[in-house]
């Protein structure tokens, strides 16, 4: 075994990665969220909202969005090594990413924040293709 494969959340006997997908989004959205609070460079960020007015894409707006990327990171590392046989922690990581979702779905089509460019395809591939995964693997993981 690899060094770095002790911090691994554990798989499923039959070699679920569900878990890993979950630790690799966590971890990446906690880099995000640094970015939110500690660069003064909002630039990322307005490529999410590209079609927002520069305005609105604002240093209380980035920290704001880095919180609440936070706190979904948190809930998505703690069902990284919970999920497996845990329905109600694996039914909260739906949420987030269901919330991420409907999120930037809502400043695309409603709100006309965001242009369906490469800004806001990463943010919808990653909560959609979450979505369909969990929800077409929820009895492998939890048996419901």
């Amino acid at each position: 075994m690899l060094p770095f494969q002790s911090i691994l959340p554990p798989t499923t006997i039959q070699g679920g990665i569900l878990p890993h997908w979950l630790l690799f989004i966590s971890v990446v959205s906690v880099f995000n969220s640094a970015q939110n609070y500690l660069i003064k460079d909002l630039s990322l960020t307005r490529k999410v909202y590209s079609a927002a007015p520069t305005t609105e894409v604002t240093n209380l707006s980035a920290r704001t969005f880095g919180t609440w990327t936070l706190l979904t990171s948190i809930v998505r590392l703690y069902g990284a090594y919970n999920i497996v046989g845990n329905k109600q922690m694996y039914d909260l990581c739906i949420w987030t990413f269901v919330v991420a979702g409907g999120h930037f779905a809502s400043e695309w089509l409603v709100f006309k924040n965001c242009k369906l460019d490469k800004g806001l395809a990463g943010p919808l591939i990653v909560a959609s293709t979450s979505l369909i995964w969990m929800f077409t693997q929820k009895e492998f993981y939890v048996g419901v």
